[in-house]
């Protein structure tokens, strides 16, 4: 009778004790799990197969990450397509591809490469931003057979998209993440397979055979400033200016980019459409109808690529 009331208040215990542990988990803020994110996106070893998809293109990477004292180095191999692989060695990236007699480098890297919010400067991006967005917990999932937070970052205005995030529990890695606008997906993240862990930094070589051709690519847009020929006097709140180079102009909310694209006098116009693919929009338009063509292109939804593209107007000096 003993050991049996010495085993039922044990169990009682330990129920009480994951209970408290599960209530623990929930109880941290989204701005704790993001921090921790970011901290597993740059200190965590891991290696694993994730897929991407925006609109009709679907993309299958394989990617190895490896950090010792704070270093890090990356590559991804990607697994449709063009075969062509990205190496980071902390803030440089190199696009690689297989060198083909009578291509050009320009040729290559004629392509878009998106991951989402699969990089290390996310978190601090939405953390900066809070005015912006709305940040709520919503329970766990399962993603790649791991245990995941699922949170959400609403934006507080319709002018701009949302996201959905599934973080490994244990590390804070990120598993999944879709792009939202109103409700509907626009692109999709997943880890399908994914091991963390130690790292065999061979693993990090290249897979192409033969010679290869690479080209660098940029991880953020720099803070540069020019004399600006056109000006954009409509933006979305929080979106300011970064780059102004002439009739190119680039501006960001620290999440999201678009840029602002001015035809020289001359060019041959492109007829007047909008398109989207995934979460990237294209919008041309005429200035007051008979002026230069207006072109935006980035990352927010259609009806402000089109307000934007209505308030470009000259600078008068």
């Amino acid at each position: 009778m003993e050991i049996r009331l010495a085993l039922k208040l044990l169990i009682c215990t330990s129920l009480v004790w994951c209970c408290a542990m599960a209530a623990a988990d929930e109880s941290r803020d989204p701005v704790y799990w993001l921090e921790k994110m970011g901290s597993a996106l740059r200190d965590q070893n891991y290696q694993g197969i994730f897929s991407y998809m925006r609109g009709s293109t679907f993309d299958t990477v394989r990617i190895v990450h490896h950090s010792v004292q704070g270093r890090e180095t990356e590559r991804l191999f990607n697994l449709n397509g063009a075969v062509r692989e990205l190496f980071r060695s902390e803030n440089e990236v190199h696009c690689y591809h297989p060198k083909i007699d009578g291509v050009s480098i320009e040729e290559l890297s004629d392509h878009m490469v998106h991951i989402g919010p699969f990089s290390t400067v996310f978190s601090e991006r939405v953390l900066n931003s809070q005015s912006l967005y709305h940040l709520s917990m919503h329970g766990e999932d399962r993603i790649a057979g791991r245990v995941a937070i699922k949170l959400n970052i609403s934006p507080r205005r319709d002018d701009r998209y949302g996201y959905r995030l599934w973080l490994d529990k244990e590390t804070g890695l990120l598993l999944q993440s879709h792009l939202i606008e109103r409700g509907r997906i626009k692109e999709i993240f997943q880890f399908t397979t994914l091991e963390i862990g130690q790292i065999d930094p061979a693993d990090l070589a290249s897979a192409i055979d033969g010679e290869t051709v690479s080209h660098p690519l940029m991880l953020d847009v720099k803070e540069l400033t020019g004399k600006p020929i056109w000006r954009v006097s409509w933006l979305p709140e929080g979106f300011r200016p970064v780059q102004v180079i002439g009739n190119r102009l680039h501006f960001t909310d620290g999440l999201a980019t678009f840029s602002v694209f001015v035809d020289k006098p001359g060019s041959s116009p492109l007829p007047e459409f909008a398109t989207t693919v995934g979460g990237t929009v294209l919008i041309t338009r005429r200035l007051k109808n008979a002026g230069p063509q207006i072109t935006v292109v980035g990352e927010v939804p259609v009806q402000t690529a089109r307000r934007v593209a209505e308030s470009v107007e000259p600078v008068i000096y």
